[in-house]
């Protein structure tokens, strides 16, 4: 009975993930409610180191500057969430979101393969795609979780490329991030009399997790990581911002096809058990300290997967030409989209003019 409901289940929800697949530009809103009059409105598959991978560009005037959102993961998209919760920013940037290897529409570029310097390298081809294609002498860098991670190295290698880069909620060091998250879903679960969970924690012991392959070599566990991370969501304490976040729309982006869809999925699961491990002996606070151009941080006080307390000790050993902090402190590790208005008016007031 256990199997059949399973199967149910995700039979619904590819239904589901059928019936809204029908193609088309998702429509953005200011804050008011209007939808936007976009001058930019694109899909488009593009050349990067060798693979085809798709972006989605949306502005009201194309002559603002370009702002490259580099989604958290790895293996997530947060094109929906961008373009809903975010409409407002669209007048004073053209926001280019992209699915990276091994993402929804860019699943296939995974083949090519899958290291850290990778998706390091596409960040630097499709910044210098996006100068060229739009006229522009720079571009913003955005990196959310994940997405801060891998911007933060881009940066490091081609600070020429970028006005600011802004690491919103960014991921620093993984083995100190998960054995706080460690902690925080073992005690949980004993609180809750999740036994199951409590056992298989138990099991796996602290991070970092290793494993040998077929050779002998030794290489991270992603099973181990996945696991543990896949539990972390529901144990991290709820931020006052949340209500109203809907985290669903995360696989109902319109431009996403139902294969598109799909391939998210499996994209997910396999950038927790396949990239994430990586990095379970790298931190941003060994190999990007020195930015040469400004460095803007977005913090959350709630965030415990990508935990703030290491976010604000990175930022406060890093050095760059011009520092700027934003801190939410109703909101969790999605802030800018739960602090929207906030995020917003920070990102217009003070991070716009350091185009200039």
């Amino acid at each position: 009975m256990h199997h059949k409901f399973i199967t149910a289940s995700v039979l619904i929800f590819c239904l589901l993930l059928l019936a809204t697949s029908c193609t088309h530009t998702a429509k953005v809103q200011d804050e008011e409610g209007n939808t936007l009059a976009l001058e930019l409105h694109s899909k488009q598959r593009v050349s990067i180191n060798g693979t085809k991978q798709t972006i989605y560009t949306a502005g009201t005037d194309k002559n603002n500057p370009i702002l490259l959102w580099l989604d958290g993961g790895p293996g997530g998209s947060e094109l929906a969430w961008v373009r809903k919760y975010l409409g407002p920013l669209h007048q004073d940037f053209t926001i280019v979101c992209w699915d990276q290897r091994g993402v929804a529409a860019s699943f296939k570029a995974a083949k090519k393969g899958q290291s850290v310097e990778d998706y390091v390298l596409d960040v630097i081809a499709l910044s210098e795609y996006l100068v060229k294609e739009h006229g522009q002498k720079k571009i913003f860098l955005l990196g959310h979780s994940w997405g801060g991670f891998i911007g933060a190295l881009a940066t490091q290698q081609r600070p020429d490329l970028y006005h600011a880069f802004i690491a919103a909620s960014p991921h620093v060091n993984s083995t100190e991030n998960d054995t706080i998250g460690y902690h925080m879903i073992l005690d949980g679960a004993k609180k809750r009399g999740d036994t199951k969970t409590v056992a298989k924690l138990e099991a796996i012991g602290l991070p970092p997790y290793e494993k040998l392959d077929k050779k002998g070599n030794v290489i991270g566990d992603g099973d181990a990581y996945y696991a543990v991370l896949s539990r972390l969501y529901s144990y991290s304490p709820k931020a006052l911002s949340d209500s109203g976040f809907r985290s669903e729309i995360l696989f109902l982006a319109p431009e996403h096809s139902f294969f598109d869809r799909i391939n998210l999925i499996k994209g997910l699961i396999q950038g927790v058990k396949e990239v994430y491990p990586q990095l379970r002996h790298r931190s941003l606070e060994n190999e990007a300290t020195q930015f040469d151009c400004p460095l803007v941080v977005v913090n959350a006080t709630y965030d415990y997967s990508c935990v703030a307390s290491i976010t604000e000790r990175w930022y406060s050993k890093a050095k760059a030409p011009s520092k700027h902090y934003l801190w939410l402190e109703r909101s969790g590790h999605n802030g800018v989209y739960t602090q929207a208005s906030m995020f917003i008016d920070f990102m217009v007031s003070e991070v716009l003019p350091l185009k200039n």
